[in-house]
């Protein structure tokens, strides 16, 4: 019996062959007509146009819209704040900087702080010379008083005549409580004591800027090379309005901004705005810088772009022939292009 075991086993695995086989031959032809059914899918594409154009790449900085020459209004003198101006105000040579215990302390334009008692008794300096041109742009000077030095007796009689009008005790003296000395038209910004508070002298009373608006960029220092003074800028404010600007000054000195290990190396940056910036008082800003320009180049689409095997990068004409190129300067989605192409030439652009 064992005789049929060998025959019949050779005949079962014969059969099992024959039907994957079979199977098999099925699977491909059916896999064969749904190719033939759904074939590769063809290349499409499009095409542009050669041309000549200027291509400008702009980076977009973080800048803050402020006052500009912000500073610190400083007390000399020491007591009881009785009256502050109102933040926002403007003021000029011979306003009411604010008081002290119940006096004004009058502003007026200079460079050099009050710093001591002027009286007749006094060595000659500077800060006389200051007092006086301001006494005479103020119209409290006889035409005999002149702008020096040395404080003399027409020195005397313009400041009495200053102090009547005041309603001052008149002295002929003034202290350094009596006035503060500011470069020019005063913008009065955030107040930094309140009335009543009780100050030293050298104690902020509140900060000041010019009239004027400016833009402050902190550009960190490795990107100094991508803004000069002179350039041309623009600026997007926050409610969307563009305004264009003129970079006034590259700062020389690196800054750190920040603390710590975060902290960025920068330099400042300052913008001049021409424009109405409407009522913000402060706000950050945008700031558009042109970073790369080439101007009257052949351009294409970088799409229409084709890179080589052998390394670098051609353009197809509809021909199908390959144009080797080199390429330029990148913006708003082209590209420059020089080699054996003109403006006007049609290029292939693969979709």
């Amino acid at each position: 019996m064992r005789r049929w075991v060998g025959p019949l086993l050779t005949i079962v695995i014969l059969g099992l062959v024959g039907v994957i086989g079979f199977l098999l031959i099925e699977n491909f032809s059916e896999m064969s007509a749904e190719a033939e059914d759904d074939p590769a899918p063809a290349r499409t594409f499009g095409t542009a146009t050669v041309e000549r154009t200027d291509l400008v790449s702009t980076e977009t900085l973080e800048g803050i819209l402020r006052y500009a020459d912000p500073g610190t209004l400083i007390s000399s003198g020491a007591g009881t704040i009785t009256a502050l101006p109102e933040s926002g105000a403007i003021l000029r040579r011979g306003d009411i900087a604010f008081e002290l215990n119940g006096l004004p302390v009058v502003l007026l334009y200079g460079d050099r702080p009050a710093w001591r008692v002027l009286t007749d008794e006094v060595v000659d300096g500077p800060d006389i010379a200051q007092l006086e041109a301001n006494l005479i742009a103020l119209g409290y000077a006889s035409g005999e008083l002149t702008v020096d030095e040395s404080f003399d007796e027409d020195t005397t009689t313009a400041i009495e005549s200053w102090q009547e009008a005041l309603g001052l005790e008149e002295t002929g003296s003034v202290a350094p409580g009596n006035l503060v000395f500011v470069p020019g038209p005063t913008r009065v910004g955030q107040l930094l004591t309140d009335v009543g508070s009780v100050v030293a002298a050298g104690t902020p009373v509140y900060r000041t800027s010019s009239q004027a608006r400016e833009v402050l960029v902190l550009l960190d220092a490795d990107d100094q090379d991508l803004i000069a003074t002179g350039d041309v800028v623009s600026v997007e404010l926050p409610d969307d309005i563009v305004l264009p600007g003129t970079v006034r000054e590259v700062s020389r000195v690196v800054i750190n901004d920040g603390e710590g290990p975060e902290a960025r190396r920068v330099v400042e940056v300052f913008i001049d705005l021409d424009g109405d910036t409407g009522e913000i008082d402060e706000a950050p800003v945008d700031v558009d810088v042109v970073s790369s320009e080439a101007q009257d180049v052949l351009a294409v689409p970088v799409e229409a772009l084709l890179a080589l095997a052998e390394g670098g990068y051609a353009l197809e004409r509809p021909n199908g022939e390959l144009v080797s190129i080199e390429l330029g300067k990148f913006a708003d989605g082209m590209v420059e292009v020089i080699g054996d192409i003109a403006e006007g030439d049609t290029v292939i652009v693969p979709e």
